[in-house]
């Protein structure tokens, strides 16, 4: 297929452009593309703000955006004002906000208790057992089912 733009070299380029909603397609050569890049200004975001600058530094610890965009890490605090419009969009669309907002409450849960507490109880259990004092078995038995998870609940209460 010849080039669309030339007429003359073998097409060797798809090049898709979109302006207004409207979709064009053009086979073009290699020449012909390079011509065409250098026509088309660089893509501008949403807002119509150039695009953030890549040799941007930080004053602080001399970080480039660029560097920053390759690593992802910044490299000292005084970064985050360094690249304040770049970072804030990142971070919108990354965390849907620039502001930390947490995780939210947090429901606090007992701690596991361990096998030898549980242990300990059972023998006390026994031994009121043994001794027939039932109303101290009932409490024993109560706790060792809260303990264990279980829903049971004391009789009469």
């Amino acid at each position: 297929m010849k080039c669309e733009s030339c007429h003359q070299r073998e097409a060797s380029v798809i090049c898709v452009q979109i302006v207004e909603d409207e979709k064009k397609i053009l086979n073009l050569c290699g020449v012909c593309m390079g011509k065409f890049q250098e026509q088309v200004p660089p893509p501008a975001d949403k807002k119509n703000n150039p695009p953030a600058d890549p040799l941007l530094r930080c004053a602080q610890c001399g970080m480039s955006l660029g560097e920053f965009q390759k690593i992802g890490r910044l490299g000292c605090g005084a970064c985050y004002a360094a690249f304040g419009a770049p970072l804030e969009k990142l971070l919108k669309r990354i965390h849907g906000a620039a502001q930390h907002r947490g995780k939210g409450l947090v429901e606090v849960q007992e701690p596991p208790r361990s096998a030898e507490e549980l242990a300990q109880l059972r023998q006390q259990l026994e031994a009121a057992v043994a001794a027939e004092e039932y109303e101290e078995a009932a409490q024993l038995r109560d706790r060792i089912a809260l303990l264990q998870g279980g829903a049971h609940r004391p009789a009469g209460r």
